[in-house]
C-alpha cells in the first residue's frame, strides 16, 4: 500500500470515529405507569433546565472537588421515555431496539438478561455505608393477630408483586416448595400449582405468555388484581410491584410478599403489621434480619447487552452523575428528587423509575456487570427449585443415529427453556427393541406408527397417551397411492411388473392398507405365510424399508423387496431413517428419483415435497402437478383431489408407554411435550423444529407432516380404543399371509417361502 493510500484510509478512519462520537447517543427509558411516565417527562424537563445552567453554575462547582464531570454536556445521551404495558411488553421493546434503560427487581432482571439479551450497568444502593452488601430481605408480611402461619396459608389470599419477582416469588415459592408445603402434580404449570394451594390472589404477569404458554392459568391468579382493561395482572397494576402487594394485602389480602423496608416506607402504622417467618414464628416488622426468605440483590438498571462497550460507558456515567445531581442531599435534589414518589401519591403509586428507599446508584464491579453474576447461587438454587418435578428425567428410545441426534439437540433446547422432566435420549437397534426397552422399564417412551403401536399393544402392553395431527385435530391421515403423472396407463388394477415404494414393513402407510388393496383387487390370491412371495412376483422390485428383517420376514426372501431401496452398504433397506427411502417421505422420494413406479404415501406427502415446499436437493425444483393419485376405483386424479381419492385412514404416529404407568406419569411425559411445541412447533421460526428434519432426512422421531401433538383421554389410551376396529381388523386381515411369531420359538421352512412355526402366530395376538 502507498503512502498516499495509507494517509487516505487513516484520514477516513479518524473521521468515522469522530462522526460515531458526535453521534447522539439516546436513552429512552421504558415506564409502564401513568405515574412513572409523568415522572419520567418532569425528569426530562428538569435535566433539560439544568443542562441549560451550563458549566458556570456556582452551586454545583462549590459542591464538587472534582470539577471535570460537570464540563462535558455534548456526551450526555439525550433521555427521553417510552410507555409500555407491562415489563415483559419493556423487554420486547428492547428486543426491537426501541427502548435502552428500564430499573428491574433482580428476578426479573435475571428473566430479561436469560431470555431478552439484557445486563445490569447500575445498581441502586440503600445506605450511604461504604462497603455494605448491595443487598435486601425477602419477607412475608402479615397483619397483626390474623391466624395466618406458614403451616394454615393453604386457601388464604396471597399478595405478590409480580411473578419472577426474587423477593416476591422466587425465595418464598421456592421455600414452600422445599418444606413441602406447596406440592407438585404437574410439571411446567408453576402458577396453577402455586394458585392450588391458595385461595384468591393477585400475581401479575401470571397471563404473560411466557408464564402461560397454553393460555390455561385460571382467572383466579389475578382475582385479587385491581386493574382496569389492559392493565389488570400485568406489572401496570395498582397492586403490582412491592407497594401494590403492600395495597393488595389491605384489600382483601391474608400474605403479601415484600421488601424489607416496604411497610416502613409507608405511611401505615407498624404495629398493625407482623412477619411471617419461613417455620411458623412471626416477629416485629423491623426485625425481618431474623425473619426473612433470603437475601436479594439489589435492583439494577439495565440495557441490551447488545450496545456497545462505549455505549454502556456513557450510560453508566449518565446514571451515576444523575444520582449525584438529583439524590438525597445532593445541589438539584431541590429541583427534582430522582428518588422519591412524592409528587405522584396522588396516583397512588410509589417506586417510580426507581425504589423510593434508594440513597444513591452505583456502579457494578465488572465481576458481576451480567444478569447471571449479579444474582448468587442461593438464587440460582432458588430459581431451580421452582421447576421441581415428581419425576427427574424422561427416556425417549430412537431407532437411528440421526434420530438420536435429533433427540440430543431436542434435549438441549428443552433444558434452554426449563422443561421438566429432563428428556434423555436411548438409541436401541429397532422398533420392536424400542418397545422391549420401554415395556421392561429401561426406557419410557418412544414415538411408533400405528401399525407399530398395534404390535406393541399385544406384545407388550405398551399404550398411547400422545398422537400426531396434521392439520385437521382428527390425529389421523389419509393414504393415497401416488404415481408420475406420464405413466398414464397405470392404475390399481395393472400394478403387475411395476416397481412399488413402500414406506416400511409393518406400517399401517406402507404396508398394512396397501397389502388391503393388494388383496382387494386381486393383484394376487394370497394363501398362508406367501405374502412376501406374492408381493416379490408382484412386482419387479421394491423398496419395503425392513422387509428382509428376521423380525418381519423370518425366510429373509425374495430379495427383490428391497432391491429398490438405495441405502448404502448395511443401511439399505433398514427399518429406520439409515434407509433414505424409509418412512412415507421416503417412499415418495423413491418415486421422484425413479427407484419406484407407485408410492403408498399420506395424503399431505406430495403437496409437502414439491413446489419449492421441500429444499432437499432431491425435492428440489419438483412440481406437484407431476404427479397424479390412483383411486381404488380405476381411476387417476390430481393430488389435490385426495380425498376423493384414498385409499384407506390411519390413526396418526402416537407416543407409547408401559402399561405399567400410572396416569399421572403419563401426564406428566404428555406435559414435557405439550410444553415443548409452544416453542418449537414451528418450522419457521428459530433454530430447532419438532417435526422437521432438516435437509438430509425425513420424518426423525415425528413425522415432519404433522403440525403438533395432541393428549390422547385416557378412556382410549390402549391400543384397541385409540387403532379403532376398522384399522385393526385389516391388521387381523393379513395375519395368517404373514405368519410372524411374537417372539422366538422354531420355525420350519418348506419350499422356498412357506413357514411353519411352532410359536404363536400373530394371528392369535389377542387371543380370539
Amino acid at each position: 500500500m502507498s503512502l498516499k493510500h495509507t494517509f487516505s484510509v487513516i484520514f477516513y478512519l479518524t473521521l468515522l470515529a469522530t462522526l460515531y462520537a458526535q453521534t447522539e447517543l439516546l436513552a429512552r427509558w421504558c415506564v409502564t405507569t401513568e405515574a412513572e411516565e409523568k415522572k419520567c417527562e418532569s425528569f426530562v424537563e428538569e435535566l433539560g433546565k439544568v443542562k441549560a445552567l451550563g458549566v458556570g453554575a456556582s452551586n454545583v462547582r462549590s459542591y464538587y472537588k472534582d470539577e471535570s464531570n460537570l464540563n462535558d454536556f455534548s456526551n450526555m445521551p439525550e433521555l427521553s421515555c417510552v410507555r409500555a404495558a407491562d415489563n415483559f411488553a419493556c423487554m420486547d421493546l428492547f428486543d426491537q431496539n426501541e427502548v435502552d434503560l428500564i430499573t428491574l427487581e433482580a428476578g426479573q432482571g435475571y428473566f430479561a438478561g436469560r431470555y431478552h439479551s439484557m445486563r445490569p450497568i447500575v445498581a441502586e444502593k440503600y445506605d450511604l455505608t461504604p462497603g455494605t452488601p448491595l443487598e435486601y430481605h425477602a419477607v412475608a408480611v402479615k397483619r397483626t393477630g390474623t391466624n395466618v402461619f406458614l403451616n394454615t396459608l393453604r386457601d388464604k389470599n396471597a399478595c405478590i408483586p409480580g411473578i419472577g419477582s426474587a423477593a416476591g416469588w422466587v425465595y418464598p415459592v421456592s421455600h414452600m416448595l422445599n418444606v413441602s408445603l406447596i406440592t407438585v402434580n404437574e410439571c411446567n404449570a408453576l402458577v396453577k400449582t402455586v394458585l392450588n394451594f391458595f385461595n384468591e390472589m393477585c400475581l401479575p404477569g401470571a397471563l404473560n405468555s411466557f408464564y402461560n404458554p397454553f393460555g390455561n392459568n385460571p382467572a383466579s391468579v389475578c382475582q385479587l388484581c385491581r386493574g382496569s382493561g389492559e392493565q389488570k395482572c400485568t406489572s401496570s397494576d395498582p397492586h403490582a410491584g412491592f407497594d401494590g402487594a403492600f395495597r393488595c394485602l389491605n384489600n382483601g389480602g391474608d400474605i403479601a410478599f415484600l421488601r424489607e423496608d416496604t411497610v416502613m416506607m409507608s405511611t401505615m402504622d407498624l404495629q398493625n403489621y407482623e412477619l411471617l417467618c419461613p417455620y411458623s414464628t412471626t416477629r416485629p416488622v423491623e426485625q425481618f434480619q431474623d425473619c426473612n426468605f433470603g437475601k436479594v440483590p439489589n435492583d439494577v438498571v439495565m440495557t441490551s447487552n447488545m450496545k456497545s462497550d462505549i455505549e454502556v460507558m456513557k450510560y453508566r456515567q449518565f446514571l451515576i452523575q444523575m444520582s449525584d445531581w438529583f439524590g438525597p442531599n445532593k445541589p438539584y435534589e431541590d429541583r427534582f428528587s430522582i428518588f422519591s414518589s412524592r409528587a405522584w401519591l396522588y396516583l397512588e403509586r410509589r417506586n417510580l423509575l426507581f425504589n423510593d428507599a434508594t440513597k444513591e446508584l452505583v456502579e457494578i464491579g465488572p465481576d458481576r456487570d451480567r444478569y447471571y453474576t449479579w444474582v448468587d447461587n442461593k438464587f440460582r438454587a432458588a430459581l431451580n427449585n421452582l421447576n421441581k418435578c415428581p419425576i427427574s428425567v424422561v427416556r425417549l428410545c430412537v431407532i437411528s443415529n440421526a434420530e438420536r441426534e435429533k433427540c440430543e439437540r431436542m434435549v438441549e433446547v428443552f433444558r434452554g427453556k426449563d422443561i421438566k422432566p429432563n428428556l434423555d435420549c436411548i438409541m436401541a437397534p429397532s422398533t420392536l427393541a424400542c418397545m422391549k426397552l420401554v415395556a421392561n422399564g429401561d426406557a419410557d417412551i418412544t414415538v411408533l406408527d400405528p401399525g407399530d403401536v398395534y404390535k406393541a399393544g399385544v406384545i407388550y402392553g405398551l399404550v398411547p397417551f400422545a398422537a400426531e395431527d396434521y392439520g385437521d385435530m382428527s390425529a389421523t391421515v389419509k393414504i393415497v397411492a401416488a404415481a408420475r403423472k406420464r405413466d398414464l396407463y397405470m392404475t390399481l388394477f395393472n400394478l403387475k411388473d411395476k416397481r412399488a415404494c413402500h414406506s416400511g414393513i409393518g406400517r399401517g402407510d406402507g404396508w398394512i392398507i396397501p397389502l388391503n388393496i393388494y388383496i382387494e383387487t386381486q393383484q394376487f390370491i394370497p394363501a398362508q405365510c406367501t405374502i412376501f412371495e406374492n408381493i416379490g412376483q408382484l412386482f419387479t422390485r421394491s423398496c419395503i424399508p425392513g422387509a428382509l428383517d428376521k423380525d418381519y420376514n423370518p425366510s429373509q426372501l425374495p430379495v427383490n423387496l428391497c432391491e429398490g431401496c438405495q441405502g448404502g452398504g448395511y443401511r439399505k433397506c433398514q427399518r429406520n431413517s439409515e434407509e433414505l427411502y424409509y418412512g412415507a417421505t421416503g417412499a415418495f422420494r423413491c418415486l421422484v428419483e425413479n427407484a419406484g413406479d407407485v408410492a403408498f404415501v399420506h395424503h399431505l406427502t406430495v403437496g409437502d415435497n414439491t413446489d419449492g415446499r421441500n429444499q432437499a436437493i432431491w425435492a428440489r425444483n419438483r412440481r406437484s402437478d407431476d404427479y397424479e393419485l390412483l383411486c381404488k376405483d380405476g381411476t387417476r386424479v390430481p393430488i389435490e383431489n385426495w380425498a376423493s381419492c384414498y385409499l384407506g385412514v390411519v390413526p396418526g404416529a402416537a407416543m407409547v408407554t408401559g402399561s405399567h404407568v400410572s396416569q399421572k406419569d403419563r401426564d406428566i411425559y404428555w406435559n414435557i411435550f405439550s410444553y415443548g411445541q409452544q416453542f418449537f412447533s414451528s418450522d419457521i421460526d428459530g433454530d430447532f423444529h419438532m417435526f422437521d428434519s432438516g435437509l438430509f432426512y425425513a420424518d426423525l422421531i415425528f413425522s415432519d407432516e404433522a403440525v403438533r401433538l395432541i393428549p390422547i383421554s385416557p378412556d382410549r389410551q390402549n391400543y384397541e380404543n385409540y387403532l379403532g376396529w376398522d384399522f385393526i381388523n385389516q391388521i387381523k386381515n393379513l395375519d395368517e399371509y404373514q405368519c410372524v411369531p411374537i417372539s422366538g420359538g422354531m420355525c420350519t421352512y418348506v419350499g422356498t417361502l412357506t413357514v411353519i412355526c411352532t410359536t404363536v402366530f400373530t394371528l392369535l395376538f389377542h387371543y380370539l
